[in-house]
C-alpha cells in the first residue's frame, strides 16, 4: 500500500472515531411538559428523555411522591402525586461519563399574602441532587444558578353580574356590570359580557401587581324588545396556556331584563279623558236609577196609605 493510501485511511479512521465520540458526548435532556401549573393535591405525569443512545444513568429527582410508569433506554415516564407546594423537578441523564439535566418549575395555584416573598433559589447544579446530598443555595461567586420567581395563580371562583336598572323601557339605556373578586394573574383574565350566546363586550386587563385583584367590566347598551327574551350573563376566563397551565372558566348566574313599551303623552291624555267620561256616565246612571226608584216607591206608598185609612173609617162617617 502506498504512503498516500495509508495516510488517507488513517485520516478517515481518525475522523470517524472523533466524530462518533463527539456525537456520544453532545447529547440533550428534555422534559415534557416544561412548565407545570396544578391544583393543590393534584397529580401529573412527567416524561424525561435524552438524545443519548445508551445512557448510563437517568431519572427524575423530586421531593414529591413519584412512581415510574414506564421506561426505555432513552426515556422514563413518571407519575408525580399529591402535589401540595411549589417545587422544582430535575430530569437527568449520564452519557459517557458526562451528566446533563433539565429543570422545570411546578406551581400550585392558590391565594397567598402579597407581603410574602415567594421567590426561591434553585440548586447550583444537579450534582447535589443526583448524589442525594442536601441542596445548597447559589450564594457563592462563580456559581451558575438561577432564582426564578414562582408564579401563583388563583382562578375565578365567583362571578357576579348586575343589571341597572332591571326594568327599562324600549330605547332607554341600561348598564351591565361584571365583577370577579380574588383572581390572579390579572393580565391573563378576560371578562365576556353575554346576551344569550352573543358577546356584547369583552375586556382584558394589563399587568398588575403580584397579588389577588378584583376585576370589573362595565358596558352600557340600549334596550330593545328582544332583550326581554334573552338571559344576560358574564364569563370569566383565565388563560394560563402560555405558562404551561389550562384555561379556567367561570360563569355568573343568568339574569333577565324586564322590557316594557313606553306610552306616548298624547295617548295617555286620551286614555284619561275616556276613563273620566265613562266614570261620569256610570255615576250619573247610578244617581238617576236611585232617584227614579225613590220616586216610584213614594207613589206606591202614598196610594196604599189613602186606601187603608178609608177602610178604617167607621161606616157612619162614610158618604
Amino acid at each position: 500500500m502506498s504512503s498516500f493510501g495509508f495516510g488517507t485511511l488513517t485520516v478517515a479512521l481518525f475522523a470517524l472515531v472523533c466524530c462518533s465520540g463527539s456525537d456520544e458526548k453532545a447529547f440533550e435532556v428534555h422534559m415534557r411538559p416544561e412548565k407545570l401549573i396544578v391544583e393543590p393535591k393534584e397529580s401529573l405525569k412527567v416524561n424525561c428523555s435524552t438524545t443519548c443512545n445508551q445512557p448510563e444513568v437517568g431519572g427524575l429527582e423530586t421531593s414529591l411522591n413519584k412512581i415510574l410508569l414506564a421506561e426505555q433506554a432513552q426515556w422514563k415516564h413518571y407519575l408525580i402525586s399529591n402535589i401540595s407546594h411549589d417545587t422544582v423537578l430535575w430530569c437527568h441523564f449520564t452519557c459517557s461519563g458526562k451528566q446533563e439535566s433539565m429543570s422545570s418549575n411546578v406551581s400550585v395555584y392558590h391565594a397567598w399574602p402579597p407581603e410574602l416573598n415567594m421567590s426561591v433559589k434553585l440548586p447550583c447544579s444537579p450534582a447535589s441532587i443526583l448524589n442525594h446530598r442536601p441542596l445548597p443555595l447559589c450564594t457563592g461567586a462563580g456559581q451558575a444558578a438561577s432564582s426564578p420567581t414562582v408564579e401563583h395563580h388563583e382562578p375565578p371562583k365567583q362571578v357576579f353580574l348586575t343589571l341597572q336598572p332591571t326594568w327599562v323601557a324600549v330605547g332607554k339605556s341600561f348598564t351591565i356590570e361584571c365583577r370577579v373578586p380574588a383572581v390572579e394573574p390579572l393580565d391573563r383574565l378576560t371578562l365576556f359580557l353575554l346576551r344569550g350566546n352573543e358577546t356584547l363586550h369583552s375586556q382584558t386587563f394589563g399587568k398588575a401587581a403580584p397579588a389577588l385583584q378584583e376585576a370589573t367590566a362595565t358596558f352600557s347598551s340600549t334596550a330593545h324588545r328582544e332583550d326581554g327574551h334573552h338571559n344576560f350573563s358574564c364569563l370569566a376566563e383565565l388563560n394560563l396556556t402560555s405558562r404551561g397551565g389550562d384555561v379556567f372558566q367561570k360563569h355568573s348566574a343568568p339574569k333577565m331584563l324586564e322590557i316594557y313599551e313606553p306610552v306616548p303623552d298624547s295617548q295617555m291624555v286620551i286614555i284619561v279623558i275616556v276613563v273620566s267620561v265613562l266614570l261620569f256616565l256610570f255615576v250619573t246612571s247610578v244617581l238617576l236609577c236611585f232617584i227614579f226608584s225613590q220616586h216610584w216607591r213614594q207613589r206606591r206608598t202614598g196610594t196604599y196609605g189613602v186606601r187603608a185609612a178609608w177602610r178604617r173609617l167607621p161606616q157612619a162617617f162614610r158618604p
